[in-house]
């Protein structure tokens, strides 16, 4: 992975300190277009060219973003200091209800923001779980700063933080302390993977990881009883599908995989696919029968998706 670099607009503290609540019920869950970044192979973004699609409203869900600041550690760009702290919008989906619910950290791929996968985060929590998305200074267009993706080692710090944050927090009342997942898409399954199993990364409160269109992990991997579910389809036009089959063979770790046959990168998360029910299904049941241990487990998963002629799974412990 190399890094691509933006646009260099500093994001201002005092515009990220508000703390801003939306109520998803009574309108639509629109997304925000990001600007388009370079595609990690040369291979078109056939999946890549959409916003989220709007979906029917989700009542029982409410959407709120929590402003918060690790100020111990800068933001470093080419080896200058773009800021001092790292300041980390986090976007918030709540189920209705007293509680307590898991706590699902949802980590945005490159040249993307909390908002372009909220129609997956509004669904997940209506699940059942709460859903924070983290804005990544160097991830996100929106934040003004160079995009890299040479930080991604501090993403998952990023992550440790904000699962620190929350759970000590004013969202703590809402929350299971002892039932934290982090699922990711594309360079965010790649950190899902640091925090999961990532040597001098992995953050040992994180009971489940979800890694959709992941690359091959290239630092130290700590073998684990962490279960991981990977899902990437088999058309991927980004990120090669035998990256997900690496990834495979690489984690010790109970995994199950999900190939999704004939889906591309972005549009089954994104919304409006044939795969989009299916990967939404298989996301919070995997998270069931791991992180929350609402469920049977994973067997019964494993027998939903023999039926299915979108997928292929696999699996092993």
């Amino acid at each position: 992975m190399r890094p691509r670099p933006s646009g260099s607009r500093r994001t201002s503290r005092a515009a990220l300190a508000a703390l801003v609540a939306v109520a998803i019920a009574g309108g639509g869950v629109a997304g925000c277009t990001s600007s388009p970044g370079a595609a990690r192979t040369p291979a078109p973004r056939r999946g890549d060219s959409t916003a989220p699609t709007t979906t029917a409203p989700l009542p029982a869900v409410t959407q709120s973003v929590v402003a918060l600041v690790d100020d111990t550690r800068p933001v470093v760009s080419g080896g200058e200091d773009l800021s001092p702290e790292r300041a980390l919008p986090t976007s918030v989906w709540t189920p209705a209800g007293p509680g307590p619910f898991p706590l699902v950290v949802f980590v945005p791929g490159f040249d993307k923001g909390p908002l372009d996968y909220q129609r997956f985060c509004a669904t997940l929590a209506s699940s059942g779980f709460v859903v924070a998305a983290p804005s990544f200074p160097q991830e996100d267009p929106a934040r003004g700063f160079p995009l890299d993706e040479s930080h991604l080692g501090d993403e998952a710090a990023d992550v440790s933080f904000v699962i620190t944050s929350l759970t000590g927090g004013t969202t703590a009342g809402k929350l299971a302390r002892s039932e934290v997942a982090v699922v990711g898409h594309s360079d965010g399954a790649d950190v899902a993977l640091l925090v999961g199993y990532g040597q001098g990364t992995v953050d040992k409160r994180v009971a489940a990881v979800v890694a959709d269109a992941p690359d091959p992990m290239t630092v130290g991997i700590v073998p684990s009883r962490t279960p991981l579910l990977l899902v990437q389809g088999t058309a991927d036009s980004v990120v090669p599908y035998a990256s997900s089959q690496t990834v495979f063979a690489q984690v010790e770790a109970p995994v199950s995989y999900v190939t999704l046959i004939g889906a591309d990168h972005l549009a089954p998360i994104a919304g409006g696919t044939p795969w989009t029910p299916v990967l939404d299904g298989d996301v919070a049941a995997f998270l069931d029968a791991t992180a929350a241990d609402r469920s049977p487990g994973t067997a019964a998963l494993a027998a939903t998706l023999a039926a299915s002629p979108l997928v292929r799974y696999s699996s092993k412990a």
